[in-house]
């Protein structure tokens, strides 16, 4: 995903300048993970335990939200399979 796509999407609009920096960098560093689910689930698990160790926090809704966003630019078939796979995570945290 290109970073400055994230600056322009309304939907990241009312997240802070923290963690959208944060979210640029990640897409910066990971431009080919928006194409596999299971590459862009990994680059995503690492991605929350850097930001962990920085003191940031994403609300299950934030989460939710970058997620749609990532999708943007995947096929509908990748789509669902990022969905499918971020179900299983969700039923794997309960």
């Amino acid at each position: 995903m290109n970073p400055q796509d994230l600056l322009n999407n309304p939907q990241l609009a009312n997240i802070s300048p923290e963690k959208l920096q944060f979210l640029m960098e990640l897409a910066r560093n990971n431009p080919s993970n928006t194409s596999n689910p299971k590459e862009m689930a990994e680059s995503l698990k690492n991605a929350s335990e850097n930001a962990r160790k920085e003191g940031m926090d994403f609300s299950s809704n934030e989460r939710d939200l970058i997620i749609q966003v990532l999708k943007q630019g995947m096929p509908p078939q990748e789509q669902k399979k990022v969905d499918l796979l971020m179900t299983m995570m969700r039923n794997m945290r309960r």
